[in-house]
């Protein structure tokens, strides 16, 4: 056996201890398995019928830290994460519950629309929670106290699509007037109550396991506005929605909030708005991340998500029609990705 095999096995089987039905026991099969764009690696440790995962964040180090204390914080709110079955702080490693390998971008795929509603409605609800008692919970408890969205992280987010989108991936050069147009829609956004925000809501970290919606990969979570998950969510450019359905469950979403206290936009009007430009803002960092990735990091599957995130980035733009520097940008855009970079 692999010498990296069997510290992977010996190290699942210490970290074991509360795994359902006993410690694991040999023989067991390490079965590596996709790590999306994390560069932490995952396998799916078996042992007869039972299944567990092992994350191996080598060094471990703050976001480590920050998965370890944020799912102990959401499971203790009830939101559905991975229950946490053993870590090793120093090996840099977590065994924990197995979702399945079913994303709800797989549940969805060729699904009838009423099944589609019922997944989404309750990622609607888990966004509703996220705003309501577990942000009530977040500060009540001084989480993400050093972790907030603000105008400037905003603002950061948009230098990164302009670094690694623009420039690098295009070959083009901001426009004069960008930076105006950028400053107002950071601080639009960040005039958005900050709640518990996931940064990251999208249909590749939502898994199934038994018709229930689980979460993933809520290490990056700040104190942000909760528009910029519902962007992530129903803006989702691994699996765009039709316009008809996510202006129901924008709606839905709305009417929710209001009925749970959140701190929200009484009109739909406004609601829409500011949710349309938390999606540009979310596109921008989408487009620069599917770049990186695909180009740098050697991911090529996050590439094919390019024509998606900026067809979801021009609708905003347009649908908003106060940003004519933008416009002009997405033309010269795929002016420039037609004629090839």
């Amino acid at each position: 056996m692999d010498a990296d095999v069997q510290n992977l096995t010996r190290t699942a089987i210490d970290l074991s201890g509360s795994v359902p039905g006993g410690r694991l026991r040999k023989p067991i099969e390490t079965v590596p398995i996709g790590s999306g764009g994390s560069d932490r690696q995952f396998y799916r440790i078996v042992s007869g019928d039972r299944t567990a995962i092992l994350m191996v964040q080598h060094g471990g180090g703050p976001e480590f830290e920050r998965y370890l204390s944020l799912g102990d914080f959401l499971a203790r709110c009830g939101i559905g994460v991975p229950r946490f079955y053993g870590v090793d702080g120093k090996r840099g490693a977590i065994l924990m519950e197995d979702f399945s390998d079913t994303h709800l971008e797989d549940a969805v795929g060729d699904a009838d629309e009423d099944h589609v509603l019922i997944l989404y409605r309750q990622c609607i609800e888990t966004l509703v929670r996220l705003s309501s008692d577990v942000a009530e919970s977040m500060y009540r408890n001084e989480i993400l106290t050093d972790r907030v969205f603000s105008e400037s992280t905003l603002l950061g987010e948009s230098d990164y699509f302009i670094r690694e989108f623009l420039l690098d991936y295009c070959g083009i050069d901001p426009p004069g007037g960008f930076d105006s147009e950028r400053s107002v829609i950071a601080r639009t956004v960040a005039e958005e109550p900050c709640v518990f925000m996931h940064r990251d809501f999208q249909s590749r970290n939502i898994m199934i396991k038994e018709d229930r919606i689980r979460i993933i990969d809520f290490q990056t979570a700040h104190r942000g506005p909760g528009l910029y998950d519902a962007a992530s969510l129903l803006k989702d450019p691994y699996h765009p929605l039709a316009e008809g359905l996510r202006r129901t469950l924008l709606e839905e979403l709305h009417g929710r909030l209001r009925e749970s206290g959140a701190a929200v936009a009484s009109g739909f009007d406004e609601f829409t708005y500011r949710f349309t430009i938390a999606g540009i803002q979310r596109h921008m960092q989408a487009l620069a991340a599917f770049a990186r990735l695909g180009i740098k990091k050697e991911k090529h599957r996050f590439l094919e998500s390019i024509p998606n995130g900026l067809s979801l980035l021009e609708g905003g733009i347009r649908e908003i029609n106060s940003f004519p520097v933008m416009q002009g940008m997405i033309a010269s855009i795929r002016e420039k990705l037609t004629k090839g970079r």
